[in-house]
């Protein structure tokens, strides 16, 4: 079964173009604010023509950059240098290991890295050439949070942000060449580069922008890590795209971002069904009116998730589909969308919305989804490229009434005793038990059955972990699935372990297992 969104044209531009264009539209408006300290459109381009002017005795066009912070302003500003010289940009989480970050080394062959105080890339100034940059350059992190995240920020901001001298040679920069190589998770095997070009950027920032309307009045609550792809576009290029304003700080925290919703009367954000559940748990009597659009995408969201918030908040949370090879969006919901949560009924599982635009999407014999498109890549960094066009995305699906349903990862399916298990099923009955917070389901290798069925669960404040309770909760399932689906087992843990996109990390309870 194949399906298509709707047809448009545009004119891909590079991202120095759309940097070009906004300031010469919205010169004096806010293009980022960071804790109340706020830089306009043509600060941020002088900016960027500073520090690309300190980095041109070091990249030339085509070379890599590591760019490796948190949620600040130098994050943009650098990214933006950077493509002015025709460089790559390699977005690269602060956390990672050594031995992670020596492998992206040894894979893209960085040229120089630019990195923040917390960013464990510092380490490796023996191998590759450093330059530091502060959190606290723009604004000083608030104590409370520089203690609860455990910030390290004691290094020398050695950006030049503010030089009055711009020089460097004149670089042609075309639509094809690349501007983000940014490496998948990895949870199979070694993780791989997903090479993004601008007119890749270009398509899906003008998909959201479009699609959801931006405009220079919009105020987006940036809290997707800038380092992942959904912070990349929907925030940051897509914002500059339209004009908008950036609204950051440096990490998530519900009640940190509650508050700047309230505060500065923010109006879009997206981020992973994690972070909703994080707010839902402090949410009180704050004022979130001034929000028009709450998006999700990145991981599943859970019905119950989406049924609280709409009868707290009084919205949908709209959901995405997509991946870093389709540069973000390759399914949305219709904007705006008054109707009934569209809910698939065998699975009951949340739909990730329709075709976007020039995009189709096609369900292979396995039932695993296929997705070709203006803002999808050719292929894989070092590898061939996808045959025809069409990216094989590894996830299971259904297509009803044109609405598009991500089942499952084709990896997680569980087999017990012959039957076929998405986790996803057995996840979402598991969250409507009274007492959970979170759950994730895997497979657990069994000589007669194949695979058991194990719940690992996270539960809301004021339950106690006990057999009991254990029981319950597989007696629930046992009222909602059918035998085969019932979890043998449900494990209590005090935490769900998370990428910093806020995905939850499966893979661990499966090796766990």
């Amino acid at each position: 079964m194949k399906i298509k969104g709707k047809e448009e044209f545009w004119e891909p531009k590079t991202q120095i173009d759309t940097i070009n264009e906004s300031v010469k539209l919205f010169k004096d408006r806010i293009a980022l604010d960071y804790f109340g300290n706020k830089i306009t459109f043509e600060e941020l381009r002088h900016m960027a023509n500073s520090i690309a002017s300190q980095l041109s005795e070091y990249v030339k066009k085509g070379n890599v950059v590591i760019i490796s912070t948190q949620n600040i302003p130098q994050f943009i500003i650098a990214e933006y240098a950077i493509w002015k010289l025709g460089g790559v940009v390699l977005p690269v989480n602060p956390s990672y290991t050594e031995y992670e970050l020596k492998y992206l080394i040894q894979d893209a062959n960085p040229k120089i890295a630019i990195a923040s105080c917390e960013s464990n890339v510092r380490k490796l100034s023996h191998i590759i050439k450093i330059i530091t940059t502060n959190p606290n350059t723009f604004h000083e992190l608030p104590y409370e949070y520089k203690e609860k995240w455990r910030v390290e920020d004691y290094c020398e901001e050695e950006l030049n942000l503010k030089s009055n001298k711009f020089r460097m040679d004149n670089v042609k920069v075309n639509v094809d060449d690349l501007a983000l190589l940014v490496y998948t998770s990895g949870t199979t095997g070694k993780p791989k580069g997903v090479p993004i070009t601008h007119s890749n950027i270009y398509a899906s920032s003008w998909i959201y922008k479009n699609w959801f309307k931006y405009t220079e009045n919009d105020k987006i609550l940036g809290i997707a890590p800038f380092f992942h792809i959904t912070g990349q576009i929907f925030h940051i290029t897509t914002s500059i795209l339209a004009g908008s304003s950036i609204y950051t700080s440096f990490r998530f925290d519900p009640e940190l971002s509650l508050r700047i919703i309230e505060e500065n009367k923010t109006t879009l954000t997206m981020a992973v069904a994690t972070v909703y559940r994080a707010m839902l748990n402090v949410l009180d009597k704050q004022d979130l009116t001034s929000m028009r659009l709450w998006s999700s995408g990145g991981m599943p969201m859970p019905r119950v998730i989406e049924e609280e918030w709409r009868k707290r908040v009084g919205d949908w949370v709209y959901m995405a589909w997509g991946l870093t090879e389709t540069t973000s969006p390759a399914t949305l919901w219709p904007y705006p969308y008054n109707g009934n949560l569209p809910v698939e009924p065998e699975y009951g599982i949340v739909s990730s919305g329709i075709p976007v635009y020039n995009t189709e999407i096609m369900i292979g014999e396995d039932g695993e989804i296929f997705v070709r498109g203006p803002q999808v890549v050719k292929g894989y960094w070092g590898m061939g490229e996808f045959k025809d066009g069409w990216l094989p995305t590894g996830d299971i699906g259904k297509i009803i009434n044109n609405w598009v349903y991500i089942i499952d990862r084709k990896k997680d399916i569980i087999n017990a005793s012959g039957f076929k298990v998405m986790p996803r099923e057995v996840e979402e009955v598991i969250y409507q038990h009274y007492a959970v917070d979170e759950a994730v389901v895997v497979g657990v290798p069994d000589e007669y059955r194949g695979e058991n069925i194990v719940a690992y669960v996270k539960l809301k404040k004021g339950y106690s972990l006990s057999d009991d309770l254990a029981a319950d909760i597989i007696n629930y399932c046992r009222m909602h699935l059918a035998p085969y689906k019932v979890p043998r087992q449900v494990r209590f843990v005090n935490d769900i372990p998370k990428t910093p996109s806020g995905k939850i990390m499966r893979r661990v309870f499966r090796d766990e297992a």
